[in-house]
């Protein structure tokens, strides 16, 4: 009676150890785990974060291998930093080695944002010709970021790192067709990057490229100019009033 006794026992204790060494019950180990507070936990695995609350899971793509952490946001107004114009009631932002994820953790939980680091806290301009966003920064924090056209030939707009030199007010109909849109941002770029043309005077003064409002709404999203940056109109005319002249703009 005692043996039986005893087997059962030694059987029962290997079922409990199977089931907390099972693959769903593999403890995490802790460079894995970005956030962890309350019922909110924050994961890392290969290129992935693994956001979960209570009974919610989501999981974005990551463009990171490393992170230093995340910070809890809440109740965060349309006119603070980051991203203007979003409330968060509730959110983390998440940092990443060389990108930034803003997740909203109510009323559910949503990737709102991911964005480069602009490792500066000085106003900043960064476009991804990829993916056609432009992001525009202050103090550090993204501010917002638009839809965008570029070059229809990958040397048309050219990458590195550029400056606006100056701001241009267009009045309506002083360009056929109204093609530049409301506001002109001008880029100086140097005859090295300036792939269209050699000692071309208009590429540094900053008449040639340009970030600029559009008269082909669809082309947004799209490489579709010759050159310049397009946006939106409304989006030109509310980039136009917050970035200065000297702003560094940086195109990827």
């Amino acid at each position: 009676m005692k043996k039986v006794i005893l087997l059962v026992l030694l059987i029962f204790l290997y079922l409990i150890s199977g089931c907390q060494n099972a693959p769903f019950k593999k403890p995490l180990q802790e460079n894995q785990v970005i956030y962890r507070h309350g019922q909110y936990l924050v994961i890392v695995e290969g290129h992935q974060l693994i956001v979960t609350g209570g009974l919610s899971r989501k999981v974005f793509a990551s463009k990171d291998n490393s992170f230093s952490g995340a910070s809890r946001i809440k109740n965060k107004q349309k006119e603070n930093l980051p991203l203007k114009g979003t409330y968060i009631k509730d959110g983390l932002l998440i940092k990443g080695q060389n990108n930034s994820y803003l997740v909203s953790l109510t009323p559910e939980i949503k990737l709102l944002a991911s964005y480069p680091n602009p490792h500066t806290k000085e106003k900043l301009i960064i476009i991804n010709k990829q993916i056609n966003i432009l992001y525009y920064y202050e103090q550090g924090s993204l501010v917002k970021k638009y839809p965008v056209a570029t070059g229809k030939k990958e040397y048309y707009t050219p990458k590195g790192s550029f400056k606006i030199v100056n701001k241009i007010h267009i009045k309506e109909g002083e360009h056929p067709d109204d093609i530049y849109g409301p506001r002109w941002l001008g880029l100086a770029v140097s005859d090295a990057k300036d792939k269209r043309a050699n000692d071309d005077e208009r590429a540094p003064l900053g008449h040639k490229y340009g970030i600029h409002g559009t008269n082909e709404p669809d082309s947004i999203g799209t490489q579709a100019s010759g050159g310049c940056i397009r946006l939106n109109n409304n989006d030109i005319l509310e980039l136009y009033s917050m970035v200065p002249v000297g702003t560094k703009v940086l195109i990827e």
